[in-house]
């Protein structure tokens, strides 16, 4: 019984470890500009009239940190083309990158960075933060962890963009949330929250710079995202596919989005393939060998079953299967899955 347990720790580790890998290879492919750069597009009205290369290589600032940034820091330190196709090697820091919460522990921002947009006869810069999340229904509702991470990027720019009460230096702000795995009924869907200017009484309107400071967006991919005529959809959608081989997504990334394939791409795209592969693997051989003992128990049929079905049901709570290939491979049709699925994560 003892070396059982200790079997499933190890296993559990080797999951958990690989799975923390394959995290920080889609953040830091994410991360290229040429690739946020699509997100920018799709999200913000600022950038609508941009072509994705002119925002990757004149708009984003610096360099994107990835990791880096803590979420409850008090505040802000100030701190080319390949054939024709926007260099993929460029990654989003210009701000402080460390904090330690007594009560709460370090929680770091996925990916942050500075834009720059052209506005009248100046530029305004705007905070942007990214992130990636496995599922839309994580136990919260993603746009109040998303209202909360704009609110801790406004506060802290209080002692570094503005001091006292120069409160007119509040840079705007932007929290994108991407999330993998969702309900089909969801699956391509962006949704923007925002503040808004509502007159009670008589006609007098504040300039909306004044009080358009903070944007939440969710993005949900799921399965229908690869189809999307949404650009941004369908390029995350074919980096997160569980289906694709390494060669198959860069041949979509070159020919289909122009971007370069740098030594950087090429090397998180293949490392993710091969960590959702080993992490699916270990997933199932868990499931086999739980539903093993089952079935010793109550029908080995049934407990094999049982056994596969839930490793399939946490690999898709891990955001390491869509729910449309974890139908597959159970042989299920999607919606009868999905019920399957919200049954299990209700327990």
């Amino acid at each position: 019984m003892v070396r059982q347990i200790e079997s499933e720790i190890a296993q559990t580790l080797n999951v958990s470890g690989e799975t923390a890998e394959y995290d920080a290879s889609a953040k830091k492919l994410v991360a290229q500009k040429a690739i946020l750069a699509y997100i920018l597009k799709s999200t913000m009205d600022e950038f609508t009239e941009f072509s994705v290369k002119q925002i990757a290589e004149e708009w984003i600032e610096g360099s994107p940190q990835v990791a880096e940034a803590a979420v409850h820091q008090d505040t802000l330190a100030s701190q080319p083309a390949i054939n024709n196709k926007m260099s993929g090697d460029d990654r989003v820091t210009n701000m402080a990158t460390e904090d330690i919460s007594v009560l709460e522990g370090t929680v770091r921002y996925d990916i942050r960075f500075v834009v720059r947009v052209p506005q009248n006869l100046e530029h305004i810069e705007i905070i942007v933060n990214l992130e990636l999340q496995n599922n839309d229904t994580p136990g919260y509702p993603i746009p109040k962890r998303g209202i909360y991470y704009g609110a801790r990027l406004i506060s802290a720019q209080k002692g570094s963009v503005f001091k006292k009460q120069q409160y007119g230096k509040i840079q705007k702000v932007v929290s994108i949330w991407i999330c993998e795995s969702t309900a089909v009924s969801r699956s391509d869907t962006i949704n923007e929250y925002y503040f808004y200017e509502k007159c009670r009484r008589g006609d007098y309107q504040e300039e909306r710079k004044n009080y358009d400071l903070m944007r939440v967006i969710v993005m949900r991919l799921g399965s229908q995202g690869e189809n999307s005529s949404d650009d941004a959809i369908r390029l995350l959608s074919t980096i997160f596919s569980t289906d694709r081989t390494p060669e198959e997504k860069k041949n979509v990334l070159s020919d289909e989005f122009h971007i370069a394939i740098t030594t950087v791409i090429d090397q998180e795209v293949k490392r993710m393939c091969n960590l959702s592969t080993g992490i699916l693997e270990r997933g199932l051989e868990r499931g086999l060998e739980r539903g093993l003992e089952r079935g010793l128990k109550r029908g080995f049929e049934q407990g094999r079953e049982q056994g596969m079905m839930e490793t399939l049901f946490g690999l898709v709570k891990d955001g390491i299967l869509s729910l449309a290939d974890a139908a597959k491979r159970a042989g299920m049709d999607l919606s009868t899955f999905e019920k399957e699925y919200k049954s299990y994560c209700s327990k």
